[in-house]
């Protein structure tokens, strides 16, 4: 099995497996540093080999300069592929979190869309903001790819802009559109956590299961 131990046994972080023509490609991230994106791939799962690092923080001032977290890859209708991943800025402190976009077309090489478009952060009325952040840092990573015939929804792990400071946790949806993604209403705020990380939402035997995992402040535990 993959370990990818270095100097420590423990670097690997959050998971993404993607797999394309029978090969099964392994994204995730490095701790504590969290300064890149690492990639392996394997033909079954068993026997795995690192490859080209898929993705390094940004240079000195942009929006990812600081860390890189959670990530998701998608396929796209033209047979090339797409990354949406949670970047913070070393200037913020990285308490404002985003999400940003990478392209490819051989999942080897990977180019970041900004400042074409994205990154997208945590917006009023629905979700927390600069100006209501009783926290004093914004949770909005890791984003999901969700496609539904001609819909495709971001959903992430966000904050609700209301209730109770350790029970805001929600999964955000932002609807892809023309003009980008626009945020909507949560499609899940249980006013019961902290945050609710990592949201993925499957479909098995025609019922639809949104997973997450569900973090609460140790002040409440």
């Amino acid at each position: 099995m993959y370990t990818g131990s270095g100097f420590t046994d423990w670097e690997i972080g959050d998971v993404e497996v993607h797999v394309h023509d029978g090969v099964y490609h392994l994204f995730h991230l490095i701790i504590p540093n969290h300064d890149y994106i690492a990639h392996a791939v394997s033909k079954d799962g068993i026997a795995w080999s690192r490859v080209k690092n898929a993705m390094f923080v940004g240079d000195p001032g942009e929006w990812d300069d600081d860390m890189l977290w959670t990530m998701d890859v998608a396929d796209c209708e033209d047979g090339t592929f797409e990354m949406f991943y949670t970047g913070l800025q070393l200037e913020e402190r990285g308490v404002n979190q985003r999400v940003g976009r990478a392209v490819s077309k051989d999942l080897i090489n990977w180019d970041k869309t900004f400042p074409r478009d994205l990154p997208i952060e945590s917006e009023a009325p629905h979700y927390e903001d600069v100006n209501n952040n009783p926290r004093t840092w914004l949770s909005f990573r890791d984003p999901f790819l969700y496609k539904n015939k001609e819909l495709e929804y971001l959903l992430i792990c966000a904050r609700a802009s209301f209730g109770p400071v350790y029970r805001r946790g929600c999964v955000a949806a932002y609807k892809r559109t023309n003009e980008g993604f626009q945020p909507c209403k949560p499609i899940l705020f249980p006013l019961a956590y902290d945050d609710i990380e990592c949201p993925s939402l499957i479909e098995l035997e025609g019922r639809f299961y949104l997973i997450g995992s569900i973090r609460e402040d140790i002040k409440v535990r």
